[in-house]
């Protein structure tokens, strides 16, 4: 549990640093948990497009492009 809430606020911690957008940080914590593009749209009830839209700009913002890279930042190990 303390895991999961050290998570939030790290992303919470990045989306201030690189001004996202509320919405952009709920998706920035449903990546840093691992979830694919698929399951953010039904956890977060959007098309698959704006779920795609949002994790292109998350990136842009973040200047990176990759999962690897977005694990870095956060300081995460992948998982298997």
């Amino acid at each position: 549990m303390a895991r999961k809430q050290e998570l939030a606020d790290r992303c919470a911690e990045i989306a201030r640093r690189y001004k996202l957008s509320a919405r952009e940080e709920e998706v920035l914590l449903l990546l840093a948990q691992h979830k694919t593009v698929g399951i953010i749209e039904r956890e977060l009830v959007i098309a698959n497009g704006t779920a795609k839209a949002h994790v292109r700009h998350i990136y842009q913002k973040l200047d990176i492009h990759t999962r690897q890279e977005l694990f870095d930042l956060l300081d995460m190990e992948p998982r298997d």
